[in-house]
């Protein structure tokens, strides 16, 4: 087995892709003193010389680079086949591209279809990072020796470049709407599903795309005593707002004398002083807003920022406002009458579970965990579910267990998605209609009860197929069925 510091491995690969079609230089990385590299030398019976390591090495990282893309398919080869723009095919194409064929960034950016900024050079390192993940499992790189990526647990937001972060539709469409200004985007999904990873990705390409402004508020960072009122709320809103851009707070301060009610001062605030400041594109992005629906004043609030919507329509300044949001849809749960004024215009994205395709390219960044039978047992036990999905393949990595032990756990308290069932359970049982609404699709697949059925599913508790409704994922039925 090959000595190579994990921090090398990133730095070694590039090394060794930049001198491709330089065998003697190639032959001299030490990639070259891999196992793999020396089996396929003897299996292709090349000589024990440089030009012969030189060729296995080019076998290997060909295949292992092909490993990067869609799971069980032909990588595209043609100038003229579409699957070069596909997300999922987009780290085998910036090395292929890049270091097999030598094209430029411009050319291989126009190729995949992406925008000139930053995030060429983040899937670069992503995709170096996550071939360095397949030849360390080839080679039978203990797992403690790896990247410490490898074994970071999944939790919270996923970071801009976490080499394990699967693209789905709601990416591409986001991304092509989020290049235009005047926008009001709602990202919405039950929890745990991506939408503040998704909200930050929204972000960073809007300051790529057009150099935009962006005042970031995550409402769960606002203390209760601030929203018992939508005075104090707006007041704190335009404070916020304010100092995310580099207004003073005394701008606020003088804006927020007049006798005029608080949306209109907050209206004003940003129509005179905060857009005009700002000088270019403003993102106004808004997590958990769904924290706002438990309060007296919420209907007033999203009919606030309906109205900023509808100003784009005669208002130049607001067409340089772009709202972007994201709302959990698990409060249908608790509340069943919820008032949704702004999230009926502009962009709605729903954020999907995996497919059966995207956990098997998920499974091949974690090291293929999964045998191919097993990843489709996983892709029906989660039924796609992306942070229970990533979880267990770093539960499967991380305590190196066997997936038939794992999925013998996975409803029980040692298992990992305890909390996570836990805290629906709450939702539920805190509701006796819910908890009897719940049991029913559990033992006859229906639920008679049109707005409960409404509410389990938008919260993502229960799926449809046809004219039945199921748990949604094999996971839900087997702990709710045992728990309610």
């Amino acid at each position: 087995m090959t000595e190579i510091a994990v921090p090398e491995w990133h730095d070694t690969l590039k090394q060794a892709l930049k001198v491709w079609h330089r065998s003697a230089e190639l032959s001299r990385s030490p990639l070259a003193n891999l196992q793999i590299v020396d089996k396929e030398r003897q299996r292709k019976a090349y000589a024990d010389d440089l030009n012969g390591r030189a060729m296995a090495m080019r076998d290997v990282l060909r295949r292992a680079i092909q490993a990067l893309g869609a799971a069980g398919q032909l990588p595209p080869e043609s100038e003229a086949d579409n699957r070069w723009l596909e997300r999922e095919w987009r780290h085998y194409a910036i090395l292929t591209l890049r270091f097999l064929r030598g094209l430029s960034r411009t050319e291989i950016q126009h190729r995949i279809g992406l925008a000139e900024g930053g995030q060429y050079y983040t899937d670069q390192r992503q995709a170096l990072e996550l071939l360095a993940l397949i030849l360390q499992d080839w080679e039978g790189v203990p797992s403690e020796e790896s990247s410490p990526l490898w074994l970071e647990f999944p939790s919270g937001a996923v970071r801009l470049d976490d080499a394990f972060y699967i693209e789905r539709q709601a990416d591409e469409e986001l991304r092509h709407q989020v290049q235009q200004p005047g926008q009001t985007i709602t990202i919405t999904g039950p929890r745990q599903v991506g939408k503040t990873s998704l909200l930050i990705r929204g972000a960073h390409q809007a300051v790529q795309a057009l150099d935009a402004q962006i005042a970031y508020i995550d409402l769960q960072a606002i203390g209760q005593d601030a929203l018992t009122d939508s005075e104090t709320f707006l007041r704190l809103l335009a404070n916020w707002l304010a100092d995310e851009v580099g207004v003073a707070p005394t701008v606020v301060e003088s804006g927020w004398q007049s006798a005029l009610g608080s949306s209109r001062k907050l209206t004003k605030l940003l129509e005179r002083t905060i857009l005009p400041a700002v000088g270019s594109p403003l993102l106004l992005v808004l997590d958990e807003v769904d924290r706002l629906l438990a309060t007296p004043f919420h209907t007033e609030f999203f009919g606030l920022l309906r109205s900023w919507h509808n100003l784009r329509a005669w208002n130049a300044a607001w067409q340089q406002f772009t709202l972007l949001m994201a709302i959990s849809t698990e409060p249908y749960l608790l509340i069943d009458d919820l008032q949704q004024s702004p999230f009926n215009v502009g962009l709605m994205l729903y954020l999907a579970d995996f497919t059966r395709d995207q956990v098997a390219t998920l499974n091949e960044r974690y090291g293929r965990p999964l045998k191919q039978p097993e990843v489709n047992d996983l892709y029906t036990l989660l039924n796609g579910h992306p942070y229970l999905t990533r979880l267990a393949l770093y539960t499967l990595v991380k305590h190196t267990l066997d997936f038939s032990t794992f999925h013998q756990i996975a409803i029980e308290a040692q298992g990992p998605f305890i909390s996570h069932l836990r805290y629906l359970h709450q939702l539920i049982d805190s509701d006796a209609s819910l908890r009897d609404a719940m049991k029913e699709v559990l033992t006859r697949q229906t639920c008679h009860n049109e707005g409960l059925r409404h509410r389990l599913q938008k919260a993502g508790l229960v799926q449809q197929n046809g004219t039945a409704f199921s748990p949604r994922c094999e996971l839900y039925g087997r702990y709710f069925a045992r728990h309610l």
